[in-house]
């Protein structure tokens, strides 16, 4: 069994509740739970101590706060995870976030997006060698 395979966090059971504690989360699945009751926005949730797994482009919107996370791996160039869009309007394909809390969690196979802000500090982070 690889390392990966080896990982601590249970799958998340319920996709649906505004908080999560120690789960793996596949945000592909979290957004088609959120998609299918009618929201197009992953809002007001707290992940805590939680894996949230790609491959996946995270669209940083409003009230997102990270306390203690790990953006994940990026092989010594933390620019490898920033997704700049072209566009004025917005992006497509992208999973938006809006007033979420990620305290202690950890992604994996995830780039992030959002305003040039935010990105200035993913940009700013310092990557051990």
């Amino acid at each position: 069994m690889s390392d990966l395979q080896k990982t601590p966090w249970a799958p998340a059971k319920d996709l649906s509740a505004t908080a999560f504690k120690g789960e793996a989360l596949s945000l592909f699945e979290l957004y088609r739970e959120v998609v299918r009751s009618g929201q197009t926005i992953i809002e007001n949730r707290t992940f805590t101590d939680c894996r949230l797994e790609g491959p996946a482009v995270v669209a940083v919107l409003g009230g997102v706060n990270f306390d203690a996370t790990d953006f994940g791996y990026n092989g010594g160039d933390i620019g490898r995870l920033v997704w700049r869009t072209a566009s004025t309007s917005g992006v497509v394909g992208a999973i938006p976030f809006r007033s979420c809390q990620f305290i202690g969690c950890s992604f994996f196979a995830t780039g992030f997006t959002g305003p040039e802000a935010f990105l200035q500090q993913i940009l700013a982070l310092k990557t051990a060698p």
